[in-house]
């Protein structure tokens, strides 16, 4: 994680010079340690590892290997993935609650671990003859566990510094090694074919074991190394129903556009990952690159979260994330030009698509931080867990719009990936357009209105220290 170290020491630096804020040595006092962002970030490595072959992989492979068809697994992915949306506000406001000598966000953190796990074993090596029963069960699980630990993950990490650009170096490190696990994770299917001959099912169950091996142990470093902030007045009220959160979200313009910007935001790269098998499979007639194309995607995502990070610390981080929306649109739109063959076009424009991967999550995930801040403010509450709940609600809604909308209108136009391998390689293929259509225009459409959403966003650097003084004065007059 050299790389991003650096690219913030010089994005700090940028910043000092031109940027709003001042105190430059109290913003130097207040960096996070190295050792302590490196020990924080663990847990994403089997965090964002889990969710990559879950949109990807998962999908075609109950769909083809497992024979239950693109329309029900569609269906089946999506009402998961909604059932598991009032989950995460429950599990965001009992964040909050949350007290105990462990701390406040340990202990969800440490529940998370066994029921990701368990619920990964069972989807990644499901017993033979696994039907829609078993695949559904064993989603809420694994969803549950992921959500548990996806929430305290981030609200954690937003408490363990108050500062605009520190908040985006945490949020950055923690996306960086998410990305590295996501890597590393896509590298098992790899290994397996290189390995000889080999089915799509081994490649699934080792990028199961590596989840269940990799998620407990980065969980146990974070658990062990990284300090718990107390509570503070205001946390810990009383559970918000529904309706109390609906009102809170109305009555808060930043948190408002935060989660728009998200859902938009989140729709994109869950398209594109549900339909990059396909993609490459299908269009180009390249199957041969599929697992290798999607390791380069993401180190491009790990190489271009220091530009971003770099780009927030010049420009703010609201303008960053527009900036790269646009970036994505502009080199999204060059995939409605493949055709079988275009290999070389075909890596060109994945390395090039890959980083903008991060260039909008990690963002996000800072700005509300800064939310919760100015929502305390206003209301006297301490909400950080509720608001990252909400985020996690928006970026679902995207995932599960991605493959069960996707799917059936691929069915419904009569595209089919069993089909599709036995055709001559000269041979039209059946919805072939509606996947370029869906492939190509539809993120681009989600990422031009994620960029008009956040493109005024007001609560900057300058606005977030004023925010923190007067904190600091009420909670200090607050004995």
């Amino acid at each position: 994680m050299a790389s991003i170290e650096t690219a913030s020491a010089e994005a700090e630096g940028v910043a000092e010079r031109h940027g709003p804020m001042t105190e430059k040595g109290a913003r130097a006092a207040k960096a996070v340690p190295r050792g302590m962002l490196a020990a924080f970030s663990a847990p994403a490595l089997g965090l964002y590892a889990i969710g990559l072959p879950v949109a990807v992989y998962l999908p075609p492979f109950y769909a083809k290997e497992m024979g239950l068809g693109l329309t029900l697994v569609g269906q089946i992915f999506m009402v998961c993935r909604l059932f598991d949306l009032a989950a995460d506000l429950a599990l965001g406001a009992i964040s909050d609650r949350v007290r105990s000598r462990f701390g406040r966000r340990r202990p969800l953190l440490a529940l998370a671990v066994p029921l990701m796990c368990l619920g990964t074993w069972q989807l990644f090596m499901p017993p033979e003859g696994a039907g829609p029963l078993h695949v559904f069960i064993w989603l809420i699980v694994m969803y549950a566990g992921y959500a548990l630990g996806v929430i305290s993950h981030m609200s954690w990490g937003a408490e363990l510094s108050p500062d605009y650009h520190q908040r985006s170096r945490i949020q950055g490190w923690r996306e960086m090694a998410g990305i590295i696990g996501m890597v590393a994770v896509l590298a098992m299917p790899a290994l397996i074919e290189l390995a000889g001959d080999a089915e799509r099912a081994d490649g699934i169950a080792a990028m199961g074991w590596f989840v269940i091996v990799i998620f407990p142990l980065g969980a146990v470093l974070a658990l062990t190394r990284v300090p718990d902030p107390p509570s503070r007045k205001g946390c810990g009220e009383a559970h918000l129903s529904l309706r109390e959160a609906v009102i809170t979200i109305a009555r808060n313009p930043y948190v408002k556009r935060i989660l728009l910007a998200d859902l938009l935001a989140g729709v994109p790269p869950a398209v594109t990952g549900a339909l990059f098998v396909f993609m490459v499979e299908s269009v180009v007639r390249a199957p041969h690159l599929t697992s290798t194309l999607l390791l380069g995607y993401f180190v491009a995502g790990i190489l271009g979260i220091p530009i971003w990070l770099a780009i927030s610390y010049r420009f703010g981080k609201h303008r960053a994330f527009a900036i790269g929306a646009v970036w994505n649109c502009v080199i999204g739109f060059f995939f409605v030009f493949l055709g079988p063959g275009n290999d070389t076009a075909l890596v060109t424009l994945t390395l090039l698509y890959g980083l903008g991967f991060a260039s909008g999550t990690f963002l996000l995930k800072a700005l509300i931080a800064d939310a919760a801040d100015e929502d305390e403010l206003r209301t006297g509450r301490s909400r950080t867990g509720l608001f990252y709940g909400l985020l996690t609600m928006t970026n679902k809604i995207g995932f599960a719009l991605a493959v069960g909308v996707t799917y059936p209108l691929l069915d419904l136009f009569g595209f089919s990936p069993a089909a599709v391998a036995d055709l001559p390689p000269d041979a039209p293929i059946p919805g072939l357009a509606a996947l370029i259509v869906l492939y190509v225009f539809l993120p681009m459409a989600m990422n031009v209105a994620g960029a008009l959403v956040m493109r005024r966003y007001p609560l900057d650097a300058t606005a977030l220290t004023r925010i923190h003084r007067e904190l600091e004065a009420r909670r200090a007059a607050e004995g």
